[in-house]
């Protein structure tokens, strides 16, 4: 049976040892590598951590949290023709990050946090993006600040997390894997030894690079570099998985988003399951599902152009 740890989930983004079957970035994907120079940069402040942003694009303002570093690696130079995206670190990732006391840290709290970054920021409506956990987080601050921002984008997030739900919706779809990718997983997880003796941003990226045929539609695929030049603070990480979104169930109870939604998922996405959402978001009223059929859980990056006509032709349809 497939099991997934907490702390294998948050190194999604979530973002080194790597992997020793690495294969190279495939081709229709090499634009996202080195994004356009930022048109500004800067820090804000929250709490007394240092959180950094770039700037990048034209167009609708989209505030885009999680990293300044991993998540402008993912999109590819289009989607900065028609979104001016403000990429930003939350806590976790920040070089600059101030220790606090892990048990006042929920999602209340971290949602204040966006809030105060989106103010900082001066964004007025702006969109807001969030891939993995963070646009299960950019969904939190949605059902609460939604006079805020003009519309939610949400890639490979989970809709549950720490519950029997989710784990069951795992388990089933590692089940329809190919006998190669369950093959290969296992092989890697002989590896885990090694990764235990790490720590900080190494750790990340090898359980990343552990799991790559759960991540990625290419099973063989070595995320290493997206993880380059990242800091991670794994005690914050591991308070996020492990109790602020633990039982988590996203519409239970029942929510009202009154802005335009988009989600995309990938249909090789085995730690988030595009089957979680199935039935979740029926009383939203403004809501497009995307499932990407050769991506993982970075479709962004996995399948752009399809990403992007979709992404695009809903920002189109919706904003303009």
């Amino acid at each position: 049976m497939f099991q997934l740890s907490i702390t294998t989930f948050w190194l999604v983004h979530l973002t080194v040892l790597y992997s020793f079957i690495a294969a190279p970035l495939p081709k229709e994907q090499s634009t996202a590598i080195q994004p356009p120079i930022s048109i500004d940069s800067g820090y804000v402040e929250v709490n007394g951590s240092q959180l950094r942003y770039v700037v990048e694009g034209q167009g609708i303002p989209c505030l885009v949290i999680g990293s300044s570093i991993y998540y402008p690696r993912t999109f590819s130079p289009e989607v900065r023709k028609h979104l001016q995206l403000y990429f930003v670190d939350m806590k976790w990732f920040a070089q600059g990050y101030q220790s606090e006391n892990l048990d006042s840290v929920d999602i209340q709290s971290i949602v204040q946090d966006v809030e105060q970054i989106r103010n900082e920021l001066g964004l007025e409506q702006p969109l807001i993006m969030g891939h993995s956990i963070h646009g299960t987080i950019a969904t939190e601050y949605t059902k609460q600040f939604g006079d805020k921002v003009a519309g939610l984008i949400v890639i490979g997030s989970p809709s549950q997390w720490g519950n029997n739900a989710y784990e069951q919706a795992a388990d089933a779809l590692w089940q329809t894997a190919s006998a190669e990718r369950k093959a290969l997983q296992e092989e890697k997880w002989g590896k885990t030894k090694e990764i235990d003796r790490l720590t900080g941003q190494e750790e990340a990226a090898a359980r990343y690079n552990n799991t790559s045929p759960q991540y990625w539609y290419n099973p063989r695929y070595d995320a290493g570099w997206l993880w380059a030049d990242m800091t991670v603070h794994s005690e914050v990480t591991q308070h996020l998985f492990t109790q602020v979104f633990n039982n988590y169930d996203m519409f239970a109870p029942a929510v009202t988003i009154s802005v335009p939604i988009f989600v995309g998922l990938g249909k090789y996405d085995y730690v988030i399951p595009y089957t979680l959402w199935k039935h979740d978001y029926s009383r939203i009223d403004d809501f497009t599902l995307e499932v990407f059929e050769k991506s993982g859980h970075t479709p962004q990056l996995e399948q752009p152009e399809q990403f992007n006509q979709k992404l695009i032709s809903w920002i189109n349809t919706k904003f303009r």
